[in-house]
């Protein structure tokens, strides 16, 4: 998997990486250019051939904005900054006058919604401004900055703890590059305390969480919390973010390899947690988490757990099958109780190299 790339600080070596886990490719994004076309990156894949049925969504293209901008620290090229426009073309296409945002659009170019769901709004603002944070490029950072700004003052009408997540992670790294623009750190605090009396309204001794529900991408809100934490200098968040990853933790690795929380029907408080399907999306937002832990304890547990989250892309894991195609490049949607979800859709296959990126060459979401 030897390549020329640009030297990033990373607390693993890419050879004992391949060590650890064989399987483990070169960077091949071969999959998602073949997702994309014009108009954005195609939402769902029959097997490995982009499905037009479904048309484009926003979520999809701001986690390909996102793979776009952690690609092009690695390799810089053009075929990533070649991305970076069509992705932003589609975001420009989908916000509204009102700076809020659509999410669904048609193969045949027909909105499919009037205004997309929170997920979407708080996806884009990550990308945004991940996006900002890292690249340079006047021609490009203008628009998603004026994109940005647009959309800011609806955050503060989101209600899914999720969406709030997202959406901080965005404004993080923003203000990390831009701390002169003082509206950024009042709305990062509104947004960080509510996740707070979110999880003391939600919180009992055996329940530390946020809702009273665990669902999807679920490693996405300690990592806001604990970020929002180190920035503002918060122990309440810190302790918080703490207290919600080592539950986590202890739910999806409590049988010492991880198994996620399946979508079949979640994990309700007082239920049974759900086993399939699982879904990639678990696994760049969990290494993330893990990284942050590791970065504010030292702790080598949570490096161990971070390789771990990885692996399960290439078989450890429930059923012990291999979800990444080194034919296509591409990953399966999941783990179903039959097996495989065969299909390769654009989120699936995003998460896969974000998780890559992410690990390899310690880079930041």
């Amino acid at each position: 998997m030897k390549q020329e790339v640009n030297t990033i600080e990373s607390i693993f070596d890419l050879d004992m990486l391949q060590e650890i886990i064989p399987e483990l490719p070169a960077f091949d994004l071969t999959h998602i250019h073949r997702m994309t076309n014009q108009v954005s990156i195609v939402q769902h894949a029959t097997y490995s051939i982009p499905n037009y049925k479904h048309g484009y969504c926003l979520d999809d293209t701001a986690r390909a904005l996102l793979l776009t901008t952690l690609a092009a620290q690695v390799y810089p090229s053009d075929k990533y900054k070649n991305l970076a426009y069509t992705y932003l073309a589609y975001v420009q296409y989908m916000q509204r006058d009102c700076g809020r945002f659509r999410n669904l659009l048609s193969f045949d170019h027909q909105f499919l919604d009037e205004y997309g769901t929170e997920d979407s709004y708080g996806r884009t603002i990550w990308a945004l401004g991940h996006f900002l944070c890292y690249n340079q490029e006047p021609e490009l950072v203008f628009l998603a900055e004026e994109m940005l700004q647009q959309a800011l003052p609806h955050c503060v009408a989101l209600k899914s703890v999720r969406a709030v997540s997202y959406t901080l992670l965005g404004l993080q790294h923003y203000y990390a590059s831009n701390r002169s623009d003082d509206k950024i750190l009042p709305y990062i605090k509104q947004l960080s305390y509510y996740l707070e009396d979110e999880y003391q309204g939600s919180q009992n001794a055996d329940w530390n969480w946020y809702e009273q529900i665990i669902a999807y991408d679920n490693a996405i809100i300690p990592l806001a919390v604990l970020r929002s934490g180190a920035l503002l200098n918060q122990e309440s968040l810190l302790t918080i973010g703490r207290e919600t990853a080592e539950f986590l933790d202890s739910l999806i690795f409590e049988k010492g390899y991880i198994s996620t929380i399946g979508n079949e029907n979640w994990y309700v408080r007082g239920g049974k947690r759900s086993t399939f399907a699982q879904q990639p999306i678990e696994v760049p937002s969990s290494i993330l988490l893990y990284k942050e832990l590791f970065g504010l304890s030292g702790d080598s547990h949570y490096k161990q757990r971070m390789i771990q989250c990885l692996h399960w892309y290439f078989g450890k894991n429930e059923l012990g099958l291999t979800l990444y195609d080194p034919l296509t490049k591409g990953c399966c949607d999941g783990l179903e109780r039959f097996g495989l979800n065969l299909n390769q859709g654009a989120e699936s296959s995003l998460s896969f190299w974000q998780a890559y990126v992410y690990l390899c060459y310690g880079l930041d979401g």
